[in-house]
């Protein structure tokens, strides 16, 4: 193993500006998703599925609409499953945040650039469960993110007091909403990493 140079042995010592420059750069986070938890959600998916295949096959009517009725209930709920499990074996981290900004995947924002946000929040959500919240300044988006936040539908905030009120205290700068209940580290969890990371960061004027 190569060994750093000692003191008096010619090296140059980091100059303070360097240290202060390196003890401010944080660890990124970096989410995954949560196999567990996707397990759990995907396993009546899968039973309903088989269960209304078979029902079909041998002509039993559990649902009261006859065969077709069963087969579409086993098609969307493979489906279902198939979606669930094909994100709780995905090898990529869905979320990212580093000295650059916030690298979403889901949904597929790409780069957030720490210049483009203007506030931070988590919140529940009916249909979402929890979301982290991130207000922007869509001029300041990557292109990726732009096109996000022109095709996004803006009824979220109905959904959700939670998220209204943060919109509101946002005073009208959009947000992308990414849903984190399914991560592998818990939303509390991730809360207190991010409170961390936005210490060396701040907020946008």
């Amino acid at each position: 193993m190569q060994q750093g140079k000692q003191p008096g042995s010619g090296g140059k010592t980091p100059s303070r500006r360097q240290k202060k420059r390196d003890k401010g750069r944080a660890e990124p986070i970096v989410a995954y998703n949560s196999k567990i938890k996707l397990g759990v959600l995907a396993a009546p998916c899968v039973v309903v599925a088989i269960s209304s295949f078979s029902a079909a096959v041998m002509g039993i009517d559990m649902l009261g609409g006859g065969t077709m009725l069963h087969l579409a209930g086993a098609g969307i709920g493979g489906l279902t499953a198939f979606t669930l499990l094909q994100m709780a074996f995905d090898q990529k981290p869905v979320l990212i945040i580093d000295d650059e900004g916030i690298h979403c995947r889901r949904p597929d924002v790409g780069l957030i650039p720490w210049h483009a946000v203007v506030g931070l929040g988590t919140s529940k959500a009916t249909l979402l469960r929890r979301v982290l919240m991130v207000a922007v300044d869509d001029d300041e988006l990557e292109e990726q993110a732009a096109r996000h936040m022109r095709r996004r539908v803006g009824m979220f905030a109905a959904f959700s007091p939670q998220a209204a009120k943060f919109e509101g205290q946002m005073k009208g700068w959009p947000s992308i909403h990414v849903p984190i209940s399914y991560f592998d580290i818990s939303v509390k969890q991730l809360e207190l990493q991010l409170a961390e990371k936005v210490r060396f960061h701040g907020k946008k004027d």
